[in-house]
């Protein structure tokens, strides 16, 4: 039986690995959203760590056998991931803002109902945590693992951002429940989103820019959009 399950694994396509987690993932995310309704500080905080970060974590360390250094985890080049993410976020805030300018007649704050619950500092702190969670899955492993597998940048970007817009269609079917333009506006910005924080991690190395890349549009959502 040992030999027989060695062989299989031996038999599987580099990448294989990391689909079959990542749908893992999907899946019990996907149940979690359509039949448990909890606080938003619970899904952020202890819930989606739980499924994005512990098992990407524990395939790294013990299937992988390597340093969480290989997910962006390091503060290697830290000043220019920083001046990257603040520089990228700022112009993702400034089309947010531009948005709502055009929306309303005027740039005015419409913040979500997180914001009135928790309050600008919570919603920041849900946002880091949000943040951290999705760009250490999406950014730090399946697009670094791709790219490393394939050694093709193109592939590794697209496929990474089609799995980072597919982890967000359980919130859309059973919370957000998006329609229209808006709904065309969100998965337009969650791939240019996903392009942008994969380029920044392949040109940096680190999860430091696409994580600040990620606070400041979803801040730039809950205050103006």
């Amino acid at each position: 039986m040992p030999n027989s399950s060695r062989k299989k694994s031996e038999h599987l396509h580099p990448v294989e690995p990391i689909y079959q987690l990542w749908g893992w993932i999907l899946l019990i995310w996907s149940l979690y959203r359509y039949f448990v309704r909890l606080p938003e500080w619970v899904d952020e905080f202890l819930f989606k760590p739980a499924v994005f970060v512990l098992p990407v974590l524990w395939f790294v360390t013990k299937f992988e056998k390597r340093a969480v250094a290989s997910l962006g985890i390091t503060g290697k080049g830290l000043t220019k991931s920083i001046v990257l993410g603040l520089f990228f976020g700022g112009l993702f805030m400034a089309e947010g803002i531009v948005v709502n300018g055009l929306r309303n007649g005027e740039v005015s704050m419409r913040p979500i109902q997180a914001v009135l619950q928790y309050g600008v500092l919570g919603i920041l702190a849900l946002t880091v945590a949000t943040s951290f969670s999705e760009e250490l899955l999406n950014r730090g492993f399946l697009f670094q693992r791709l790219f490393e597998k394939s050694k093709n940048l193109s592939y590794a970007t697209v496929m990474s951002t089609i799995l980072f817009i597919l982890l967000h269609v359980p919130i859309l079917l059973t919370t957000l429940k998006l329609q229209g333009m808006i709904l065309v506006l969100y998965f337009a910005t969650n791939m240019i989103l996903g392009i942008v924080n994969s380029l920044l991690i392949y040109n940096t190395g680190s999860l430091v820019a696409p994580i600040l890349v990620h606070i400041f549009w979803n801040m730039t959502v809950a205050l103006f959009l």
